[in-house]
């Protein structure tokens, strides 16, 4: 499968690799929005979906997707933690609701299952991103904190030296620009579950440990919501 390395931590403002070519493929930038745009943006945007990024010092601000031949391809437009507005060539999408398919989410206290519209699934837990097809088969996977050895991604020697590598199989042409839009929604919602999950299950005392599992349920149960509002509760064993 093709091997693409993400030259930043910061899925907003990084580049994608071919690493077989050394070509940027795709790079993200990320700008404040002036405060004349952000007046009319709220107008344009308050009847939006609802969505789950997490986005620190970053209230108001617009991510460009920029292609090989430096044309803007795909946008997202963020307003405070929601990403109001999603645009993939020439389709404008009103939040992460319409990209990804919400009756069909699971969240679970270890891992999520994020359907997209493509018929693809985004398999998240606290340790690997994994893309399946509608087979369950594994198409795509992100190799976390890497160098780059003989060709392939192999875990730094030292933790937090390492770069994040996203291998996909080969996709069609036509699916491969939201795939990588999906992707850098999912690397932050990733950021967050996993920020909850490593300390829920991390073997602290039992009061922190109930205190830290009440405030993951309230996370999940918001992500949940941030989909659908119809979408069945998840039931799981404890």
């Amino acid at each position: 499968m093709p091997l693409y390395k993400i030259t930043s931590s910061d899925v907003r403002d990084t580049a994608l690799v071919d690493c077989a070519t050394g070509e940027v493929v795709y790079h993200t930038s990320t700008q404040s929005i002036s405060p004349r745009t952000r007046a009319s943006s709220i107008t344009s945007w308050a009847s939006s979906s609802r969505a789950y990024e997490k986005l620190p010092q970053r209230d108001q601000c617009t991510t460009e997707v920029v292609d090989r031949e430096g044309r803007t391809v795909a946008q997202i437009v963020w307003e405070g933690r929601h990403a109001s507005e999603i645009r993939i060539e020439g389709e404008v999408l009103r939040g992460t609701a319409e990209l990804f398919d919400a009756a069909f989410v699971r969240v679970l206290p270890d891992e999520t299952f994020l359907p997209t519209r493509l018929e693809y699934t985004w398999r998240i837990t606290p340790e690997t991103l994994t893309l399946l097809d509608d087979d369950d088969a594994v198409v795509g996977r992100l190799y976390a904190d890497c160098a780059f050895v003989k060709g392939r991604p192999v875990p730094a020697l030292k933790a937090h030296t390492g770069l994040d590598y996203l291998e996909l199989d080969k996709l069609p042409a036509d699916e491969m620009l939201e795939t990588i839009v999906s992707y850098l929604l999912v690397s932050t919602l990733r950021e967050r579950l996993y920020s909850v999950t490593k300390y829920v299950y991390g073997g602290h005392r039992k009061r922190a440990l109930n205190t830290l599992r009440r405030h993951a349920t309230q996370s999940f149960a918001n992500l949940r919501d941030t989909f659908r509002r119809t979408v069945s509760p998840v039931t799981s064993s404890h």
